[in-house]
């Protein structure tokens, strides 16, 4: 019992998460959302669009555009995970964490 409980509660969690999602633009003019998240790793930058593996020891993340995003310690979306449900930057004390394995 005690364990569907905590389950409920963390789905609920992240639904809520989810529904705060900034998505500017997109439905009001028809314009297709587009958003991108850019992983900082000293000098070197990835971008990421679309859900994907990566292998980036981050100093900083920089969110630009719409959508939401979901940073993950280990690829294929598993491990911690740290959702990006606005735009901005996070650094890897906001993250909690630094290797991020998938987007």
């Amino acid at each position: 019992m005690h364990k569907s409980w905590l389950l409920c509660l963390f789905c609920c969690v992240q639904l809520v998460r989810v529904s705060h999602c900034q998505m500017v633009g997109t439905e009001e003019n028809g314009e297709e959302c587009k958003g991108s998240v850019t992983l900082y790793e000293g000098s070197e930058e990835t971008v990421v669009t679309k859900d994907e593996d990566v292998r980036v020891t981050v100093d900083r993340v920089k969110v630009e555009g719409c959508g939401c995003f979901t940073l993950h310690s280990k690829k294929e979306g598993g491990g911690m995970s740290y959702f990006l449900g606005r735009r901005g930057e996070f650094n890897a004390a906001d993250i909690g964490w630094n290797k991020v394995r998938s987007v």
